[in-house]
């Protein structure tokens, strides 16, 4: 079987926060881009009441709610998980036209400077972006608490 065959009949689960404008955007704009792999999206707010997803990603057990919000999640099918800028370049190796950006995460440093630049920019996400409507009440956003940060957007 050859390397492209193995790719194609691949799956990966990537779990986000359906809660987060930046996500939904960057999820419908990955469901518009050709991936050689069967991409699956999972909400984080849909887990609990999944039985199939949590069936599906066994992994996800493994982590509480505090560290899914953290971070995007990925696990393909062989049940290895992906988190972070980690879960981004797997995505990416499966993207065609974006495969060559994951050469990068190769070069000594990158992965660390990647690392902190998504931890950065996913601790943000909510002041940044915004979040959806139905979500949060009017000036506030709950959501798990991370370290040394408040819990609610928007104050």
């Amino acid at each position: 079987m050859s390397r492209a065959a193995d790719v194609s009949s691949e799956k990966l689960y990537i779990i986000y926060d359906g809660h987060c404008n930046l996500c939904l955007a960057s999820v419908a704009k990955l469901k518009g881009l050709k991936s050689n792999a069967d991409l699956h999206f999972v909400q984080i707010q849909q887990l609990e009441a999944s039985v199939e997803a949590e069936q599906l990603i066994p992994r996800i057990r493994q982590l509480n709610y505090t560290e899914l919000y953290e971070k995007m999640h990925v696990v393909d099918d062989k049940g290895q998980l992906f988190a972070g800028a980690d879960g981004v370049i797997r995505i990416l190796r499966t993207v065609k036209g974006l495969r060559w950006l994951s050469v990068f995460y190769r070069i000594p440093g990158m992965k660390r400077t990647a690392d902190h630049i998504y931890r950065f920019v996913a601790g943000r996400r909510y002041e940044w972006f915004g979040s959806t409507e139905q979500s949060c009440s009017i000036h506030e956003c709950e959501r798990p608490q991370g370290k040394g940060e408040n819990n609610k957007h928007g104050n």
